[in-house]
């Protein structure tokens, strides 16, 4: 009978959900941005590329942090992956302008799952699944 996961993934888990559904929606509110009359005729085919392709990762990692409950290492690397996409992201965003505060907000929720998944009794858990690599 496998172990149960610790209440650490269950969090790293649920934030992973969280950031699925957040790249969801601001995807979508990218997609609508392209109708916004301040939009060039140029940058809209752009804006909705972006939004798309926020709508698709977002996706993607809601169906990913599925696994991790399963202890697949696997879906721990693309996880990690997808939120390191996700990090970069917000930063360039911030960069470009620092007063949207939900990018802060998305960028905590990042940078916290990646945490609990790499450290404590999660990464543990992980090591001990079968065929395991150490060190």
């Amino acid at each position: 009978m496998p172990k149960r996961p610790p209440p650490e993934l269950i969090a790293a888990v649920v934030l992973g959900y969280l950031n699925g559904v957040v790249m969801i929606l601001a995807g979508i509110a990218l997609i609508f941005a392209r109708y916004a009359p301040d939009t060039a005729e140029g940058e809209r085919f752009v804006v909705t590329v972006v939004g798309s392709s926020g709508v698709l990762l977002g996706l993607f990692m809601i169906s990913i942090a599925a696994g991790l409950t399963r202890a697949r290492r696997d879906a721990r690397v693309l996880v990690t992956v997808l939120l390191g996409i996700a990090i970069a992201l917000d930063v360039v965003s911030l960069v470009a302008s620092p007063e949207q505060w939900f990018v802060i907000a998305q960028l905590v929720l990042a940078a916290s799952a990646v945490t609990v998944l790499w450290t404590g009794r999660t990464a543990r858990f992980f090591a001990r699944t079968a065929g395991a690599r150490t060190g």
